[in-house]
């Protein structure tokens, strides 16, 4: 019997004509990795012995020690990381709470406070009504300042909001 509900099927000739075309291609594959990784061994095989100057590490593999890349700052592995996620504007953002005396002035810093950047907005909380109409009068001064210690693309807009500032109630 061939084929049907309850009999053993054949082998279908198509079938198997491309199960070899594949095991095939998968052969070139494997052949051509494992050429690409010998001749990647080969171009960093150095026969000399290490001197003072070369990081080395016991190889896990054989009993010879094996030459690594020296170490890089971490700094630019780190910016390129934050770059790449899209968090360096973010970060940036940040600073406004560790400069923000420089940013508003030693006398408004004592009356206002950074609350968040997020979306290119500076939210600045301010004590009273009083100092938020001074703080609109000076926004675009406060923007300026803004932007050119974080950056243009970090604070496009300042939004002023009225309430008790978080240094205000520290307890001593």
């Amino acid at each position: 019997m061939s084929g049907g509900a309850g009999g053993q099927q054949g082998h279908d000739p198509r079938t198997e004509r491309h199960r070899d075309r594949d095991e095939r291609v998968y052969e070139r594959r494997r052949r051509a990795a494992a050429r690409r990784r010998a001749q990647l061994e080969r171009r960093e095989y150095d026969p000399a012995p290490p001197t003072d100057d070369d990081w080395v590490a016991p190889d896990p593999d054989t009993d010879a020690l094996q030459r690594l890349r020296p170490p890089t700052a971490i700094g630019s592995d780190l910016e390129g990381v934050l770059a790449q996620r899209g968090w360096t504007a973010r970060l940036r953002g940040t600073r406004v709470f560790t400069h923000w005396e420089r940013i508003v002035g030693p006398e408004l810093a004592r009356r206002c406070e950074p609350v968040r950047v997020a979306g290119g907005t500076l939210v600045i909380r301010a004590e009273n009504q009083a100092w938020a109409t001074q703080l609109r009068y000076l926004t675009p001064a406060l923007l300026t300042s803004a932007q050119e210690l974080l950056g243009e693309d970090v604070v496009a807009e300042i939004r002023l909001v009225v309430g008790p500032l978080q240094s205000s109630q520290e307890t001593p």
